[in-house]
């Protein structure tokens, strides 16, 4: 286990800071835009607050937040949580190919984003296997608009590679102030709307800084894994 990933998986178990949560019931996909993002903390204690426990047994996941960027120091670290469940865990850098980062969790998930872009995961269960964006991470990197073609490979229940066409929108919003960990960045916001030919549709929502680096989003992973929520901590 690499140094880091070892430190990051100590501070996370000593204060039981990664935790699987029970679903409240509520889908907050039609909740795409600043506000799903804005208040991670008050997302995740919603969660919480729909699980049957003792208010001792919940984790706060602020305190989890600031207890990770104190324990490891310096290092890249990303928040993630997983909207249908209300699981979250700080991920750190795993690896790097290029534009491609795989980030992972104390309990070995991983997501691999190409320039913030969500391409691949690992450990979830009907995995994200790869993506061709068709020029998508391009243009949300440059906060463009425009239109791109994506397949979505997965792996379905017998171990096979299965492909999904959306065609997608891509559109450049507001401006917004981002405040998360260490970092506070003046961003745009991207909205990138896909639908199939079938007619199923997700919206994916991107934070773009003045020097292309995503901040936060909230990306589609899935049927099965549903959204995703990314929120850096520390460059």
């Amino acid at each position: 286990m690499k140094p880091k990933m070892r430190n990051l998986t100590k501070a996370v178990t000593v204060i039981s800071l990664c935790a699987l949560l029970a679903a409240c019931g509520n889908d907050k996909q039609a909740r795409r835009g600043a506000d799903t993002v804005k208040e991670l903390a008050l997302l995740a204690k919603s969660r919480l607050s729909g699980k049957k426990a003792e208010p001792t047994a919940q984790p706060d996941p602020v305190a989890m937040i600031n207890a990770v960027l104190n324990e490891i120091p310096n290092a890249p670290l990303q928040f993630v949580l997983v909207e249908k469940t209300g699981g979250f865990a700080v991920t750190s850098i795993y690896g790097t190919n290029g534009n491609k980062v795989t980030w992972i969790s104390p309990d070995r998930k991983s997501m691999t984003l190409e320039s913030g872009v969500l391409t691949a995961t690992r450990g979830f269960g009907g995995d994200l296997m790869s993506v061709e964006d068709g020029g998508a991470a391009a243009l949300i990197a440059s906060r463009s608009s425009g239109q791109a073609q994506k397949v979505y490979r997965f792996l379905n229940g017998e171990d096979e590679t299965a492909r999904f066409i959306v065609n997608c929108t891509i559109a450049q919003g507001e401006r917004d102030v981002v405040t998360s960990g260490e970092i506070t960045a003046a961003t745009n916001v991207m909205t990138e709307r896909c639908q199939s030919n079938e007619g199923f549709d997700f919206t994916n929502t991107y934070w773009i800084d003045d020097n292309r680096r995503m901040v936060q989003s909230v990306q589609w992973a899935g049927a099965g894994v549903g959204q995703l929520v990314f929120r850096r901590l520390r460059y």
